[in-house]
């Protein structure tokens, strides 16, 4: 029986992994670990040795994939974001209008986020105000939002007169308006239950959207 190749800087591979795909694997590793710290004892309690640890990786394999803490947070603050998309358009697929549409989407965003305290707590609160590269991260992922948004509703709106330009304005608007009663759902200990929250962004965004179809 052979034994299985070594890890050399040769690109040999070890136990069927080549070298990429090992380094993938550890800035997962490291993704996951802050992912954990950041959503619980916050990013600026989180040192590299505490990030490590709870990797199980070495610091020489934290500066193979970031060259900073704040470059983690970042990979974090978008793997957390991906997470929380993915879970508010999940059942939006199957939907045959678009108010079902909206209902699944508004259902898996505020479910996300009374789901996992952590997902909350980085989306919410750890990204803000570290530095211009983080903000413009965050301000980035928010369009993305905005995309997801006028994705969902542009269809619905037919020959409506309102500007292109306009229109994301205005979805921007919503997007910021769902972020904010996200915030505040979860700042005050979350009074309301979800189908409360649900129910309120519902109205808010339908009644946009009728207004713009007139």
């Amino acid at each position: 029986m052979s034994s299985p190749k070594l890890d050399d800087e040769k690109g040999r591979t070890y136990r069927g992994a080549g070298p990429q795909q090992r380094q993938d694997e550890r800035r997962t590793k490291l993704i996951e670990a802050a992912y954990e710290l950041f959503g619980t004892i916050g990013y600026r309690s989180s040192t590299v040795e505490k990030i490590c640890a709870t990797a199980g990786l070495t610091k020489r394999y934290f500066y193979e994939s970031f060259d900073s803490s704040e470059s983690l947070l970042v990979a974090t603050y978008v793997y957390t974001t991906d997470r929380l998309r993915e879970r508010a358009v999940s059942g939006t697929a199957s939907a045959t209008t678009l108010d079902d549409a909206l209902h699944h989407m508004l259902g898996g965003f505020f479910g996300a986020i009374a789901d996992d305290p952590r997902l909350a707590r980085i989306t919410f609160f750890e990204i803000l105000g570290v530095s211009p590269e983080v903000d413009r991260t965050y301000r980035r992922v928010t369009e993305t939002f905005v995309d997801t948004l006028i994705a969902m509703i542009g269809p619905s709106l037919g020959s409506t007169t309102v500007p292109d330009d306009q229109l994301r304005v205005i979805a921007s608007g919503l997007a910021g308006a769902l972020l904010m009663m996200a915030q505040h759902w979860i700042l005050t200990d979350r009074p309301q239950p979800i189908e409360t929250v649900v129910a309120s962004a519902h109205l808010m965004v339908t009644a946009v959207i009728d207004r713009i179809g007139r």
